[in-house]
Protein backbone atom coordinates (compact mmCIF):
# COMPACT_ATOMS: atom_id res chain seq x y z
CA UNK A 1 0.00 0.00 0.00
CA UNK A 2 1.34 3.62 -0.75
CA UNK A 3 1.16 7.04 2.00
CA UNK A 4 -1.52 8.78 2.94
CA UNK A 5 -1.55 11.69 5.44
CA UNK A 6 -4.83 12.19 7.32
CA UNK A 7 -6.09 15.60 8.75
CA UNK A 8 -7.76 15.63 11.88
CA UNK A 9 -6.73 12.35 12.46
CA UNK A 10 -7.69 12.35 16.08
CA UNK A 11 -11.01 12.81 15.01
CA UNK A 12 -13.95 10.93 15.30
CA UNK A 13 -13.74 9.97 11.26
CA UNK A 14 -10.00 10.54 10.92
CA UNK A 15 -9.69 7.74 13.80
CA UNK A 16 -11.66 5.48 12.35
CA UNK A 17 -10.61 5.97 8.67
CA UNK A 18 -6.54 5.45 10.31
CA UNK A 19 -7.23 2.36 12.03
CA UNK A 20 -8.72 0.94 9.09
CA UNK A 21 -6.02 1.83 6.76
CA UNK A 22 -3.41 0.44 9.09
CA UNK A 23 -4.97 -2.51 9.04
CA UNK A 24 -4.97 -2.39 5.28
CA UNK A 25 -1.31 -2.15 5.40
CA UNK A 26 -0.85 1.35 4.22
CA UNK A 27 1.57 3.81 5.59
CA UNK A 28 -0.27 6.54 7.35
CA UNK A 29 0.76 9.88 8.49
CA UNK A 30 -2.32 11.88 10.92
CA UNK A 31 -1.89 15.44 11.62
CA UNK A 32 -4.08 16.98 14.64
CA UNK A 33 -3.81 20.12 16.77
CA UNK A 34 -4.54 17.19 20.04
CA UNK A 35 -1.20 15.87 21.50
CA UNK A 36 -0.93 12.12 20.75
CA UNK A 37 -1.21 11.25 24.68
CA UNK A 38 -4.72 12.57 24.48
CA UNK A 39 -5.62 11.17 20.87
CA UNK A 40 -7.96 8.46 22.87
CA UNK A 41 -9.56 7.53 19.62
CA UNK A 42 -6.14 5.98 18.28
CA UNK A 43 -5.12 4.18 21.37
CA UNK A 44 -3.50 0.80 19.89
CA UNK A 45 -2.81 2.34 16.10
CA UNK A 46 0.92 2.51 14.53
CA UNK A 47 1.38 5.42 12.30
CA UNK A 48 3.02 8.37 12.25
CA UNK A 49 1.35 11.29 14.58
CA UNK A 50 2.73 14.80 14.16
CA UNK A 51 1.25 17.26 16.78
CA UNK A 52 0.03 20.39 15.35
CA UNK A 53 -2.59 22.53 12.92
CA UNK A 54 -2.87 21.98 9.14
CA UNK A 55 -1.92 25.86 8.79
CA UNK A 56 2.05 24.69 9.97
CA UNK A 57 1.45 22.65 6.49
CA UNK A 58 4.45 23.68 4.76
CA UNK A 59 4.85 20.20 2.25
CA UNK A 60 3.81 17.14 1.75
CA UNK A 61 4.95 13.63 1.82
CA UNK A 62 2.43 11.57 0.58
CA UNK A 63 0.77 10.93 -2.10
CA UNK A 64 -2.65 10.36 -0.84
CA UNK A 65 -4.38 13.20 1.48
CA UNK A 66 -7.71 12.96 3.09
CA UNK A 67 -8.36 16.26 4.77
CA UNK A 68 -10.80 15.64 7.62
CA UNK A 69 -9.40 18.29 9.84
CA UNK A 70 -12.44 20.57 10.46
CA UNK A 71 -14.36 22.53 13.48
CA UNK A 72 -17.46 20.50 12.77
CA UNK A 73 -19.45 21.66 16.01
CA UNK A 74 -22.72 23.54 14.03
CA UNK A 75 -23.74 24.90 17.56
CA UNK A 76 -20.15 26.44 17.88
CA UNK A 77 -20.33 27.54 14.35
CA UNK A 78 -23.08 29.89 15.40
CA UNK A 79 -21.99 30.66 18.82
CA UNK A 80 -18.17 31.63 17.36
CA UNK A 81 -18.18 32.26 14.07
CA UNK A 82 -15.00 34.09 13.60
CA UNK A 83 -13.25 31.09 15.37
CA UNK A 84 -15.02 28.47 13.14
CA UNK A 85 -14.10 30.22 9.99
CA UNK A 86 -10.55 30.68 11.15
CA UNK A 87 -10.25 27.09 11.40
CA UNK A 88 -12.10 25.68 8.40
CA UNK A 89 -10.87 28.53 5.98
CA UNK A 90 -7.01 28.66 6.87
CA UNK A 91 -6.19 25.28 7.23
CA UNK A 92 -7.54 23.61 4.34
CA UNK A 93 -5.83 26.51 2.33
CA UNK A 94 -2.79 25.53 3.89
CA UNK A 95 -3.85 21.73 2.91
CA UNK A 96 -4.53 22.80 -0.64
CA UNK A 97 -1.39 25.33 -0.34
CA UNK A 98 0.93 22.27 -0.09
CA UNK A 99 -0.72 19.75 -2.69
CA UNK A 100 -0.49 22.29 -5.36
CA UNK A 101 3.58 22.33 -4.21
CA UNK A 102 3.92 18.80 -4.40
CA UNK A 103 5.08 17.05 -7.66
CA UNK A 104 3.74 13.26 -6.37
CA UNK A 105 0.30 13.63 -5.40
CA UNK A 106 -1.85 11.05 -6.72
CA UNK A 107 -5.35 12.58 -4.60
CA UNK A 108 -6.76 14.91 -2.35
CA UNK A 109 -9.64 13.97 -1.01
CA UNK A 110 -11.81 16.75 1.27
CA UNK A 111 -14.39 15.91 3.41
CA UNK A 112 -17.89 18.02 3.03
CA UNK A 113 -21.37 17.60 4.66
CA UNK A 114 -24.16 17.93 3.29
CA UNK A 115 -24.70 20.70 5.98
CA UNK A 116 -23.64 22.74 2.28
CA UNK A 117 -26.83 22.53 1.05
CA UNK A 118 -29.54 23.70 3.83
CA UNK A 119 -32.77 25.05 2.83
CA UNK A 120 -33.84 22.58 -0.44
CA UNK A 121 -36.92 21.87 -2.28
CA UNK A 122 -36.25 19.02 -4.22
CA UNK A 123 -35.60 15.32 -2.04
CA UNK A 124 -33.56 13.36 -2.25
CA UNK A 125 -30.46 15.77 -2.70
CA UNK A 126 -28.69 15.63 -5.36
CA UNK A 127 -25.02 17.10 -6.10
CA UNK A 128 -26.17 19.57 -8.34
CA UNK A 129 -27.74 21.23 -6.46
CA UNK A 130 -27.11 24.91 -5.69
CA UNK A 131 -25.42 25.09 -2.07
CA UNK A 132 -27.20 27.13 0.62
CA UNK A 133 -25.64 26.80 4.24
CA UNK A 134 -28.47 27.38 6.87
CA UNK A 135 -25.83 27.37 9.51
CA UNK A 136 -22.19 29.08 10.00
CA UNK A 137 -20.69 25.54 9.57
CA UNK A 138 -22.19 24.68 6.85
CA UNK A 139 -21.02 28.36 5.08
CA UNK A 140 -17.49 27.08 6.07
CA UNK A 141 -17.79 23.59 4.14
CA UNK A 142 -19.41 25.15 1.20
CA UNK A 143 -16.24 27.90 1.00
CA UNK A 144 -14.26 24.37 1.65
CA UNK A 145 -15.66 22.93 -1.60
CA UNK A 146 -15.21 26.41 -3.59
CA UNK A 147 -11.69 26.73 -3.01
CA UNK A 148 -10.50 22.96 -3.97
CA UNK A 149 -12.65 23.34 -7.26
CA UNK A 150 -10.93 26.65 -8.01
CA UNK A 151 -7.98 24.72 -7.30
CA UNK A 152 -8.90 21.49 -9.39
CA UNK A 153 -9.58 23.94 -12.38
CA UNK A 154 -6.74 26.34 -11.52
CA UNK A 155 -4.18 23.83 -10.80
CA UNK A 156 -5.51 20.36 -12.19
CA UNK A 157 -5.03 19.37 -8.88
CA UNK A 158 -6.88 15.63 -8.36
CA UNK A 159 -9.35 16.40 -5.65
CA UNK A 160 -12.40 14.46 -5.17
CA UNK A 161 -14.93 15.80 -2.30
CA UNK A 162 -17.46 13.63 -0.35
CA UNK A 163 -20.20 15.26 1.12
CA UNK A 164 -21.04 13.60 3.89
CA UNK A 165 -24.48 12.71 5.79
CA UNK A 166 -24.58 13.10 9.30
CA UNK A 167 -22.07 10.87 10.18
CA UNK A 168 -22.94 8.58 13.84
CA UNK A 169 -21.02 5.59 15.63
CA UNK A 170 -19.50 4.54 18.74
CA UNK A 171 -16.90 6.93 20.12
CA UNK A 172 -18.84 10.16 18.05
CA UNK A 173 -19.00 13.05 19.77
CA UNK A 174 -21.47 13.22 22.80
CA UNK A 175 -22.33 16.81 22.13
CA UNK A 176 -24.49 15.76 18.85
CA UNK A 177 -28.27 14.67 18.76
CA UNK A 178 -28.32 11.12 18.92
CA UNK A 179 -26.23 10.20 21.61
CA UNK A 180 -27.97 13.59 23.70
CA UNK A 181 -31.03 11.87 22.71
CA UNK A 182 -29.48 8.15 23.85
CA UNK A 183 -28.06 9.42 27.46
CA UNK A 184 -31.02 11.41 28.45
CA UNK A 185 -33.29 8.04 27.96
CA UNK A 186 -30.89 5.87 29.74
CA UNK A 187 -30.61 8.39 32.48
CA UNK A 188 -34.50 8.78 32.63
CA UNK A 189 -34.41 11.78 31.70
CA UNK A 190 -36.46 13.98 29.32
CA UNK A 191 -35.08 14.39 25.94
CA UNK A 192 -34.90 18.01 24.34
CA UNK A 193 -36.52 18.65 21.36
CA UNK A 194 -34.82 21.91 19.68
CA UNK A 195 -38.47 23.17 17.69
CA UNK A 196 -41.36 20.71 16.67
CA UNK A 197 -38.88 17.66 15.95
CA UNK A 198 -39.79 18.08 11.90
CA UNK A 199 -36.43 19.15 11.15
CA UNK A 200 -34.96 16.08 9.40
CA UNK A 201 -31.25 14.70 8.64
CA UNK A 202 -29.88 11.35 6.80
CA UNK A 203 -28.01 9.14 9.44
CA UNK A 204 -24.82 7.68 8.14
CA UNK A 205 -22.88 5.34 10.14
CA UNK A 206 -19.32 6.28 10.03
CA UNK A 207 -17.18 2.67 8.95
CA UNK A 208 -19.78 3.12 5.98
CA UNK A 209 -18.35 6.13 5.13
CA UNK A 210 -14.63 4.71 5.60
CA UNK A 211 -15.72 2.31 3.19
CA UNK A 212 -16.76 4.93 0.43
CA UNK A 213 -13.31 6.40 1.43
CA UNK A 214 -11.16 3.98 0.48
CA UNK A 215 -13.78 3.64 -2.75
CA UNK A 216 -12.70 6.53 -3.77
CA UNK A 217 -8.96 6.26 -3.50
CA UNK A 218 -9.13 3.56 -5.36
CA UNK A 219 -11.52 4.50 -8.37
CA UNK A 220 -9.90 7.02 -11.00
CA UNK A 221 -13.29 8.20 -11.86
CA UNK A 222 -13.92 9.78 -8.59
CA UNK A 223 -10.95 12.04 -9.27
CA UNK A 224 -12.75 16.04 -9.64
CA UNK A 225 -16.32 14.95 -8.76
CA UNK A 226 -18.68 15.84 -6.32
CA UNK A 227 -20.21 12.65 -4.18
CA UNK A 228 -23.16 12.48 -1.71
CA UNK A 229 -22.24 9.90 0.93
CA UNK A 230 -25.09 8.53 3.29
CA UNK A 231 -27.76 6.08 3.62
CA UNK A 232 -30.28 8.03 1.30
CA UNK A 233 -33.39 8.03 4.10
CA UNK A 234 -34.53 10.30 5.79
CA UNK A 235 -35.77 10.71 9.33
CA UNK A 236 -37.49 13.51 11.32
CA UNK A 237 -35.74 14.71 14.77
CA UNK A 238 -39.07 13.63 16.43
CA UNK A 239 -38.96 9.67 15.26
CA UNK A 240 -34.96 9.73 16.54
CA UNK A 241 -36.00 10.66 19.60
CA UNK A 242 -38.44 8.13 19.83
CA UNK A 243 -36.42 5.47 18.74
CA UNK A 244 -33.86 6.19 20.86
CA UNK A 245 -36.31 5.96 24.03
CA UNK A 246 -37.56 2.42 22.49
CA UNK A 247 -33.92 1.07 22.44
CA UNK A 248 -32.98 1.90 26.07
CA UNK A 249 -36.43 0.82 27.19
CA UNK A 250 -37.01 4.58 28.89
CA UNK A 251 -39.95 5.69 30.12
CA UNK A 252 -38.69 9.46 29.10
CA UNK A 253 -40.78 12.34 27.77
CA UNK A 254 -40.02 14.29 25.23
CA UNK A 255 -39.23 18.45 26.14
CA UNK A 256 -39.62 20.97 23.32
CA UNK A 257 -37.25 24.00 23.16
CA UNK A 258 -36.80 26.92 20.62
CA UNK A 259 -35.80 25.87 17.67
CA UNK A 260 -32.02 26.53 17.19
CA UNK A 261 -31.06 29.32 14.30
CA UNK A 262 -31.27 28.68 10.61
CA UNK A 263 -33.44 24.86 11.15
CA UNK A 264 -36.75 25.69 10.68
CA UNK A 265 -38.03 23.31 8.56
CA UNK A 266 -34.93 22.44 7.57
CA UNK A 267 -34.58 18.75 5.66
CA UNK A 268 -31.67 16.76 4.52
CA UNK A 269 -31.91 13.57 2.80
CA UNK A 270 -29.08 12.57 0.10
CA UNK A 271 -29.33 11.09 -3.42
CA UNK A 272 -26.99 8.51 -2.81
CA UNK A 273 -27.02 7.43 -6.76
CA UNK A 274 -23.71 8.81 -7.48
CA UNK A 275 -22.09 6.80 -4.74
CA UNK A 276 -23.30 3.68 -6.25
CA UNK A 277 -22.71 3.72 -9.20
CA UNK A 278 -18.81 5.86 -9.30
CA UNK A 279 -18.12 3.95 -6.09
CA UNK A 280 -19.81 0.81 -6.11
CA UNK A 281 -21.35 2.39 -2.77
CA UNK A 282 -23.81 0.73 -0.72
CA UNK A 283 -24.61 1.37 3.29
CA UNK A 284 -23.92 -2.24 5.47
CA UNK A 285 -25.01 -0.65 8.79
CA UNK A 286 -28.46 -0.06 9.18
CA UNK A 287 -29.98 3.13 11.46
CA UNK A 288 -31.17 0.59 13.27
CA UNK A 289 -28.59 -1.61 14.44
CA UNK A 290 -25.80 1.13 14.47
CA UNK A 291 -28.54 2.53 16.90
CA UNK A 292 -28.49 -0.61 19.23
CA UNK A 293 -25.21 -0.49 19.31
CA UNK A 294 -24.47 3.02 20.03
CA UNK A 295 -26.74 2.62 23.18
CA UNK A 296 -24.49 -0.31 23.97
CA UNK A 297 -21.46 1.98 23.99
CA UNK A 298 -23.08 4.96 25.60
CA UNK A 299 -24.52 2.52 28.45
CA UNK A 300 -21.20 1.51 29.38
CA UNK A 301 -19.40 4.93 29.34
CA UNK A 302 -22.45 6.14 32.10
CA UNK A 303 -22.34 2.95 33.87
CA UNK A 304 -25.94 2.59 32.88
CA UNK A 305 -27.92 -1.12 33.01
CA UNK A 306 -30.97 -0.67 29.97
CA UNK A 307 -34.24 -1.34 31.01
CA UNK A 308 -34.46 -5.02 30.16
CA UNK A 309 -37.13 -4.36 27.47
CA UNK A 310 -34.14 -2.66 25.95
CA UNK A 311 -32.89 -4.06 22.53
CA UNK A 312 -35.74 -4.70 20.31
CA UNK A 313 -36.41 -1.54 17.60
CA UNK A 314 -39.59 -0.73 15.62
CA UNK A 315 -38.56 -0.38 12.08
CA UNK A 316 -37.85 3.20 11.07
CA UNK A 317 -40.32 4.32 8.31
CA UNK A 318 -38.73 6.97 6.02
CA UNK A 319 -40.11 10.39 6.43
CA UNK A 320 -42.82 11.16 3.35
Amino acid sequence: MSRVLITGVAGFLGARLARRMVLDGWDVVGLDLVPRVDAWRLEGVDLEYRWGSCEDLRRLDAPYVVHCASQGDVPLGISSPAYTIHQNMHGTLAVLEAAREYDGLSQLILQSSEEVYGHCTNFPIKEETPLSSANLYGATKAAQELMAMAYWHSYDLPVTILRSATLTGESMRRTQVIPIFLEQALRGDSLTIHGDGTQTRDFHWVDDHVDAILAALFTPFALRRVINVGSGVERSVLSIADECIRVTGSKSNLQFVAQRPGEQDLRLVLDITRAREVLGYTPKVSFEEGLERMATWLAKELGVTPSPKAGSLLAAAPVV
